[in-house]
């Protein structure tokens, strides 16, 4: 199996496992640490681009390790909860939007665990 194959049923089984899990009652308690839900948002959504190289892009996407370590974001604009929130549900180049794949909610975890990444 490939890499790209690996990670293509990685990220089906992360679905697939999270959907399960919402019906769940123990689920609140599992996932009421917000940066955990991050994570597994960050896996499902962005670590295929942000963590892998990608050979059908020209420009790599920037790694997020240490995103808000910077005065500034790899675009240039300030490295805030706001510029990561507007880059996360508008898009920028490249990426794409996840305005309608992800609610509030799940950008609000998704950029509370950006601030772990070291």
């Amino acid at each position: 199996m490939t890499g790209r194959a690996r990670i293509a049923v990685f990220r089906l089984g992360l679905s697939a496992g999270l959907a399960l899990l919402a019906g769940c009652s123990w689920l609140g308690d599992r996932f009421a640490d917000d940066e955990s839900r991050g994570r597994a948002l960050f896996l499902l959504h962005c670590a295929d681009c942000h963590q892998e190289a990608h050979p059908d892009l020209r420009k790599q996407p920037p790694k997020l390790e240490r995103l808000f370590q910077s005065k500034t974001l790899p675009s240039g604009a300030p490295a805030t909860d706001a510029q990561v929130r507007a880059t996360i549900i508008e898009g920028r180049s490249t990426m794409p939007a996840f305005d309608q794949r992800l609610s509030e909610k799940d950008v609000s975890d998704l950029v509370r665990y950006l601030h772990t990444l070291k």
